[in-house]
Order: C-alpha cells, then structure tokens, then sequence
C-alpha cells in the first residue's frame, strides 16, 4: 500500500524563489531493451509515446511524462496528483502486464521511493550549483531535460522544464534533508 504521508510539511518563499512538495504524484520505474521490438512497441502502445532514446531526454504527453534515466531505464511520472483513497494505478497494471508478465522488461513503482519538490524562481540553478558538480550552464541541459546527480552529497534526478520551473526527485528518506539545505541556501542569494 501506498504511503501518502508527506514527509514535508510546508511550502518555502524567498526572494523571487519557492518550492513546494507535489503529492501524491505516481512514479513508475520501466527497465527494458528499445532494441527489443516487443519491448518498445508495447511500451509505444501503452503509454501513447515513443521511449526517449538520448541521454537527458523526456517525452510528454497530457497525463505522463516520461524522462530518460539510462541507456534501458525510464521514469514515468503522473503530470497530475492522485486519488490518495485509491491506490490503483491503471498505467502500471498495464506495463505489468504487457512488459513484466511476458518478460520483456521490468515495471517498478517507485512512488513512495522518490518524494518531488518542485522549485521555481530565478536563482534555483545558482543554488544547485552551491552543491552540485554537475555544470548546469552546460548547452547539453537546456530546457525539457533531466539529468541525474549529486546534490549536496544526496543523488537526485533534476527535470528542468524550463530555466524557471524544475521538478526534483530525492529518495524521500533524505527529503527532510535536501529541503533544509536549499531553504537554508535561498537565504545566500
């Protein structure tokens, strides 16, 4: 059964930035082979969407959004909050079903793994680059791109949608931590 209780309690504003928890949102790890053509064509069918193929890539569609975390790993995040009384989640009984059952890939939910801030403003890369190595000024992560990295010693995967609008996942064991960290880091820029 789900976990719906928030670890984080409270939203954050300061200076011409703010960040706020999403909950609950559904998050699916998918693992399989694109080389596979029963692989990628269910997955194709099912999420309406072609997988993307390129490193730091995401897809969207109305209700999903899908971002390249490896060469054969995705993570399917639900652009709307669910019905914290039901936890049913159609897509993944669907994958489970035409990918896990028939062997062709593996479908995780990972919902209560990951908790999900999202961080908008003008300075949320300058204080990501206070506790991060990855070099966020990088043409190679523009807009509509996801990377994994390391912030402030805890892994996370940063979905930036736009220079002003980012989506972070953090295990939800070190979420206290993180939020603390970069509430304590807006009050420096």
């Amino acid at each position: 059964m789900l976990n719906f209780i928030s670890p984080i309690s409270e939203s954050h504003t300061y200076n011409n930035f703010s960040m706020k928890e999403k909950t609950p949102i559904t998050k699916i790890n998918l693992r399989g082979d694109l080389e596979n053509k029963d692989f990628a064509s269910n997955a194709g069918k099912i999420l309406g969407m072609i997988l993307p193929k390129e490193a730091c890539s995401v897809s969207t569609k109305e209700k999903i959004t899908c971002m390249w975390l490896g060469p054969n790993e995705w993570l399917l995040v639900s652009n709307d909050t669910v019905d914290k009384e039901s936890n049913n989640c159609e897509l993944e009984k669907l994958l489970f079903k035409d990918i896990s059952k028939k062997n062709l890939g593996a479908v995780t939910n990972v919902s209560d793994h990951y908790t999900l801030f999202n961080l908008t403003g003008s300075y949320i890369f300058e204080i990501f680059s206070k506790g991060s190595p990855f070099d966020f000024d990088s043409n190679n992560f523009g807009d509509n791109k996801v990377v994994q990295t390391l912030l402030n010693h805890v892994d996370v995967t940063i979905h930036r949608k736009t220079m002003n609008d980012v989506d972070l996942y953090v295990r939800r064991s070190f979420s206290d931590h993180l939020w603390a960290w970069i509430k304590d880091s807006t009050r420096f820029i």
